[in-house]
């Protein structure tokens, strides 16, 4: 059960994430790299957390630490499929145009 409730937190925080996604491929040229930019966003966020949990935490705070930086690595992979779909649905739309 902790485990679902882990990833409803993960597909909470990635879903809306997605959207802003999808909403700056929508107002972006095509072929930018603006789409990858909450991808590298949660990338720094995730290891700048792991760094701190295991190198400069003391009695539980690193726990914490990781638990967040759990969540930005799975938030990044959700937004770095985003990204590759949206790249796969612009490649298909140029090709029938």
């Amino acid at each position: 059960m902790p485990q679902l409730r882990f990833m409803l937190m993960i597909l909470a925080i990635g879903l809306p994430i997605s959207v802003l996604q999808i909403i700056i491929w929508r107002y972006s040229r095509p072929g930018k790299f603006f789409k990858y930019i909450p991808t590298l966003v949660f990338l720094i966020v995730g290891l700048l957390c792991f760094i701190k949990a295991v190198y400069f935490s003391t009695g539980m705070e690193d726990l914490a630490y990781i638990i967040i930086a759990f969540l930005a690595i799975g938030v990044m992979f959700i937004s770095l499929i985003t990204g590759v779909i949206l790249d796969i649905i612009e490649k298909y739309r140029n090709k029938r145009i």
